[in-house]
């Protein structure tokens, strides 16, 4: 009789391990499964002992242990995939567990079983010196040039390289790059194949003796592939590489980790990099693969416009004028000229915000308490909630002083689909957003049918620059401006990050409108100013504090108010000595539940910290930490 000690792949489970009774010798790194609760899930065994050798140890334990009647094991993970994951585990403060759930897809496991892959075996040790790290700036041509040739290098030695990316769009436009030439050899891998398409492509990966290509999201890393050399992390700025579950993983992170591991290089690459990973570059941990751009360049022609000086619409209600004369100008001769013109909303909807014109109050939902956004629909106009999805008549009073006097201010990319529509009725008027286009498949044919109609004019938020492929004659900034209230460390990236991907893909002619003409992002992107912009944002991020001078870690809790000043007290002491700075979300939960961020400041260099580490983790489980958020709304 043998006791194992095996890793729970499962996401729910918050114990580092667990123990079975079997009367099999099961080897270290298999997959087995095993009973928990009511369900059977799978597990990575990391030890087997003989019971006569741990007799004291069962005695203590206060649970009796389960056992396995009947134990198929087939093995999956490289190992140092497995020493990844446990590293993941501990600086992320979860289970190895859930990072193998996050970081493995399922189907791999199915496709494992039937294959019968042989035991791991240590990766290939392709040089005995310290592994590069790489970094490379510039337009997407110029970088996926170098790629290609760090590609070609990497073949002529015999080694494969495995190319990631956030999304499924990126994928696909990165492949019709980088597979030419090459396509044999050439694999892609996201979420939208089927499981069939999913197995033969894994099926041949393994099988395949000539160096291969992987272009995939970063949980394919999981494939047990060798001589894999280079990691190419690209779009390196992308949120969407930050995990949405616990224990929130960063997927550049893990690459990193995991390339160190395997002894192959890593590079991470965007138009604009990330300040974290600038300031890195500056401190000698990167090399680059050609010098990095710091001066974007463009063909193209910028106007910024200051809308304070256009003035407010003559009507009673005094709303701000959506359109600019100088835009109005360009769709004019957008439409007149047989061109394409793409028109950047940072929300949907009709207006974002709706306020009481007699007492000041937002109208608010009724469910969560979030501001609710005004749309339209063919029979009403309705505010809809865009954080719990609540959705009610817009013929409403004022829930405060009961008048009538609702006023819209901001501007949604449905009001400007309606000012557009009142000046050409005959345009062909498109829109991506998450209430148009909520799927793939659906933004994919509206941005297909938008580069096929001349004269067409596409309205999007943040989400249509994924699918605008090619090139367009004209673009605008209608409004961004609401993105500078949002209280968010990482934001003048992100808005740069936006209008920088908005003069790569413009021909002609960008206008951005804005009512704060003093914000000096604005000035940076049109001169393609990237030097500056770091200088400013670095001293910034040291004054306060920010990454990458410190490791960022919040803890949130939601209840009442009474819960909430027991858990207060209770984290304040769980924690001493480190200090948390406590503060309200910036959206509460509904009306009687609120949430509670608090956020720990570790200092550079400092993390992981083994004692925090284990505080954190002796907190209830109703606490979610997140190491190294994107945003501490």
């Amino acid at each position: 009789m043998r006791v194992l000690e095996v890793i729970p792949i499962s996401r729910g489970i918050t114990k580092e391990s667990l123990s079975y009774f079997t009367v099999n010798d099961v080897p270290l790194g298999s997959i087995i499964k095993v009973p928990l609760r009511k369900k059977v899930i799978s597990a990575l065994v990391i030890s087997s002992n003989d019971v006569t050798h741990m007799k004291s140890e069962l005695k203590k334990s206060p649970f009796a242990l389960k056992r396995v009647e009947k134990v198929d094991f087939f093995h999956l993970f490289k190992k140092e995939f497995i020493d990844t994951c446990s590293y993941m585990a501990n600086y992320y403060i979860g289970s190895s567990g859930a990072v193998l759930s996050l970081m493995v897809p399922k189907i791999l496991f199915e496709l494992a079983e039937k294959l019968k892959i042989p035991k791991n075996s240590p990766s290939i040790v392709l040089s005995n010196k310290a592994v590069d790290k790489f970094v490379v700036q510039s337009s997407d041509e110029d970088r996926y040039a170098q790629y290609k040739s760090v590609i070609r290098e990497e073949f002529a030695k015999g080694s494969s390289v495995f190319f990631i990316l956030p999304t499924v769009q990126d994928i696909k436009k990165a492949a019709e790059t980088l597979q030419k030439g090459i396509e044999p050899f050439t694999f892609i891998l996201h979420s939208s194949l089927s499981n069939k398409e999913v197995k033969t492509i894994i099926k041949k990966i393994l099988e395949e003796k000539h160096p291969i290509l992987i272009i995939a999201t970063g949980r394919f890393l999981s494939i047990p592939k060798d001589n894999i050399s280079t990691i190419i992390v690209d779009k390196e700025n992308s949120r969407s590489y930050k995990m949405q579950k616990r224990p929130y993983v960063d997927v550049r992170n893990f690459a990193e980790t995991y390339a160190k591991n395997i002894n192959a290089k890593i590079i991470f690459g965007d138009m604009l990099l990330r300040a974290e990973t600038i300031y890195r570059y500056k401190k000698g941990e990167f090399l680059e693969i050609a010098p990095l751009k710091f001066r974007s360049l463009t063909t193209s022609t910028e106007i910024l416009i200051d809308m304070k000086k256009t003035g407010l619409e003559t009507s009673s209600e005094k709303q701000f004028k959506v359109l600019g004369s100088e835009l109005e100008e360009m769709i004019k001769d957008n439409v007149e000229n047989s061109e394409h013109a793409f028109l950047f909303i940072a929300r949907r909807g009709l207006s974002p915000i709706t306020v009481c014109a007699d007492c000041g109050n937002v109208v608010k939902c009724n469910t969560c308490g979030a501001h609710t956004v005004l749309h339209k629909s063919a029979d009403e106009n309705f505010f809809l909630c865009h954080k719990c999805g609540e959705r009610r008549s817009a013929s409403e009073k004022c829930k405060n002083c009961s008048g009538y006097r609702l006023t819209t201010l901001g501007i949604g990319t449905e009001l400007v689909e309606e000012k557009i529509k009142e000046m050409y009725p005959k345009a062909k008027i498109y829109r991506i957003d998450a209430d148009s286009t909520p799927t793939h498949k659906q933004a994919l044919l509206t941005a297909d049918k938008f580069y096929n109609s001349p004269q067409s004019i596409l309205i999007g938020t943040e989400m249509a620059l994924l699918y605008l492929t090619e090139k367009v004659a004209n673009t605008a900034v209608v409004s961004m401006d609401s993105f500078f209230s949002i209280p968010d460390f990482r934001i003048n990236e992100r808005i740069l990050n936006i209008l920088l991907k908005m003069r790569a893909i413009t021909q002609k002619k960008m206008i951005i409108q804005t009512r704060d003409i003093s914000q000096k992002i604005f000035e940076y992107a049109i001169r393609g100013n990237l030097i500056d912009f770091f200088k400013d944002e670095i001293d910034d991020r040291k004054k306060f504090s920010y990454p990458p001078f410190s490791t960022l870690i919040k803890v949130s809790v939601s209840g009442n108010k009474d819960e909430i000043a027991i858990f207060v007290e209770n984290l304040q002491k769980d924690i001493k000595p480190y200090e948390i700075d406590i503060f309200p979300a910036f959206i509460p939960l509904s009306k009687s539940k609120f949430i509670i961020n608090g956020v720990i400041k570790i200092s550079e260099n400092a993390w992981p910290d083994e004692i925090l580490i284990q505080r954190l983790k002796n907190l209830p489980i109703n606490y979610t930490i997140n190491v190294d958020p994107d945003s501490l709304i």
